[in-house]
């Protein structure tokens, strides 16, 4: 039987070799990534905020169920639109592209505790020209099913993403069944009243499930993007 959680070593585009995660999942249930805990962007510590994963898949949708743990600050996110800078509060966020090489070429989809849901397609061209170009795609016609729910009792919010695989052929559709991905997280370490708040390292935590390991908190960074495989 193969393992459902692991590693796996890739070549950066810089020459190095790392190793970044990768999860199997099947049609039958949901699997769940081992470890609940996130690390830091900068320099890939582990956090000490829960955040459980699982995902299954079927032959319309991706679905994604996620619960972030340990956030005291639920009522102090002030986004309820979808495909607004929703990022600059406190989101979970996928990152997530057809095929098994590392593309300028993804999707980013974003959720947020107000259940204000963001979805783009990204041109990402920092390394060469420093340039993220961001298309967005209509959240009402997309397909994408989500949904949220609260606990102020245990500090924590649950969310529910059903992604249609024909939304995932992309850049281009792949015969084979593997996908290059990121889950994020953003978690404000502080409080905060006035509705235009901004995150920033200062004041929240930006936590990946494959740390970016980069000098800045940057999510952003496909090359350090782990593995989907669809059984």
């Amino acid at each position: 039987m193969n393992e459902s959680n692991g590693f796996k070593e890739v070549q950066l585009s810089s020459g190095g070799l790392v190793k970044v995660p990768f999860l199997r999942i099947n049609q039958k249930e949901f699997t769940a990534i081992t470890n609940p805990f996130f690390k830091e962007s900068v320099g890939g510590q582990l956090i000490a905020e829960e955040t459980v994963v699982q995902l299954k898949y079927d032959s319309v949708f991706l679905y994604i169920n996620f619960e972030c743990r340990n956030n005291h600050r639920l009522d102090q996110n002030f986004y309820t639109e979808d495909n607004t800078s929703m990022f600059n509060q406190e989101i979970f966020e996928v990152f997530i592209n057809q095929g098994p090489a590392s593309s300028e070429k993804y999707l980013e989809i974003q959720l947020n505790p107000n259940n204000a849901l963001y979805l783009s397609r990204i041109n990402n061209r920092l390394k060469s020209s420093n340039h993220l170009d961001i298309e967005f795609i209509d959240t009402k016609t997309s397909g994408v099913i989500h949904s949220v729910k609260k606990n102020k009792a245990t500090n924590t919010w649950i969310g529910e993403l059903q992604i249609p695989l024909d939304l995932l052929n992309f850049p281009e559709i792949k015969v084979d069944k593997v996908f290059r991905l990121n889950f994020y997280r953003v978690i404000s370490n502080q409080d905060h009243f006035e509705p235009e708040w901004m995150t920033n390292q200062d004041i929240a935590t930006f936590a990946c499930w494959s740390s970016t390991m980069t000098k800045k908190p940057q999510f952003h960074v496909p090359d350090r993007f782990g593995f989907l495989f669809l059984d």
